[in-house]
C-alpha cells in the first residue's frame, strides 16, 4: 500500500521537527570545554558560571584545608595562576608540582584572582612514570634491549 504525497510530506515533516528538536535542545549536554589556566585567565568572563575542565600544574606550598574540609590550592600554567577550592577527596597521585586536570565551575570576585570550584580531579604524579636511574631497561622499549644486547656482545667479545 503505497502513501499518498500529503502524507509522505506529513512524516517527513515529522521526523525532521524530531531531528531537529534533539539537536536544538541541548548542545553542550554531556560536552564539557577542556581549557588550560592560561586560556581560562586570558577571559576569565568567558568561562564564568560555565562547567568546565580545566588543566594546569599544582603550585609548589599552595594546598591548604579549610576548617569545613575543602582543599584550597593554586593551579597555574604559562605563568598565569587559578584559585581551586577542591570539595572532595585527593585522588593518591596528588602531588603539589604535579599536572591536574579538575572539573568545575568559575567564579569571579574583585580585585582578587577568580576561584575555580571543584569536585572531580585527575592528577597525574610524574615521579610515577619516570625510570630510577641507574633501573634496567624496561622489557617493552625495544631500543634499550638492542643497545643493551649489543653491548653484552661487545662485552663477551673482549
Amino acid at each position: 500500500m503505497a502513501l499518498n504525497k500529503a502524507t509522505q510530506f506529513a512524516i517527513g515533516g515529522v521526523i525532521a521537527g524530531a531531528i531537529a528538536f534533539l539537536v536544538f535542545s541541548a548542545p553542550d549536554e554531556g560536552v564539557l570545554e577542556y581549557v588550560y589556566v592560561d586560556k581560562v585567565m586570558a577571559e576569565p568572563g568567558e568561562f564564568e558560571g560555565r562547567e568546565i575542565k580545566v588543566h594546569g600544574n599544582v603550585v609548589e606550598n599552595s594546598l591548604r584545608q579549610a576548617e569545613n574540609g575543602d582543599y584550597h590550592f593554586v593551579v597555574e600554567y604559562n605563568q598565569q595562576r587559578l584559585r581551586v577550592i577542591y570539595s572532595d577527596l585527593l585522588p593518591d597521585t596528588f602531588a603539589e608540582g604535579g599536572e591536574v586536570v579538575l572539573t568545575g565551575r568559575l567564579y569571579a570576585e574583585e580585585g582578587d584572582l577568580p576561584r575555580f570550584e571543584s569536585r572531580e580531579m585527575s592528577a597525574k604524579c610524574p615521579s610515577k612514570y619516570e625510570e630510577e636511574p641507574g633501573a634496567p631497561p624496561r622489557a617493552n622499549d625495544k631500543q634499550a634491549k638492542q643497545a643493551e644486547q649489543a653491548k653484552q656482545a661487545q662485552q663477551a667479545r673482549i
